[in-house]
């Protein structure tokens, strides 16, 4: 460290707050696709900035504001439907206060009274920003890859909680 100058000192910082800010949009992501599947509504919209966008299957579902936003989420992911959305991947880049992630979702999703499971994937793309030095998710949107519906069985309906 001595024999630094103060360039290349403030380079390192730099490199430091760029992986900070990467793990911390890692963190929000994670924390967005677990509070969705435990129907959290408060924690899902504590992760959008309040004038975010989304385009949810390719835009056939799209809302503006947070409130819109979590309002979709909670009438479409009601207490008769258990969800795992599993992420994967997370190419992210940061550019100073606004970041880009690219994730790999997998999504399973079982309907209680309906007697349906769904089974699919799909690539986020999310756009972020930093609010009051705070990530949160500006835009978000996937295209899906495939999903398929299948019925479920009244036996294994009872070993769903």
């Amino acid at each position: 460290m001595d024999n630094m100058d103060a360039s290349e000192l403030l380079t390192l910082q730099e490199r430091i707050t760029r992986l900070e800010d990467i793990e911390a949009v890692r963190a929000l992501q994670a924390r967005y696709q677990r509070s969705i599947d435990h129907h959290d509504w408060t924690a899902v919209g504590d992760c959008f900035a309040e004038d975010a966008v989304s385009a949810y299957d390719g835009g056939k579902m799209s809302f503006n504001g947070r409130d819109a936003i979590v309002d979709f989420l909670r009438h479409a992911l009601t207490r008769s439907i258990k969800s795992s959305h599993l992420i994967h991947g997370g190419e992210i880049d940061v550019d100073g206060d606004k970041a880009t992630g690219i994730w790999y979702l997998e999504d399973f999703l079982l309907h209680k009274l309906f007697f349906v499971k769904l089974h699919g994937t799909a690539v986020y793309h999310v756009d972020y920003c930093k609010v009051n030095g705070q990530w949160k998710i500006k835009k978000i949107g996937y295209v899906r890859n495939y999903h398929y519906f299948q019925l479920r069985s009244i036996v294994n309906l009872f070993t769903l909680r």
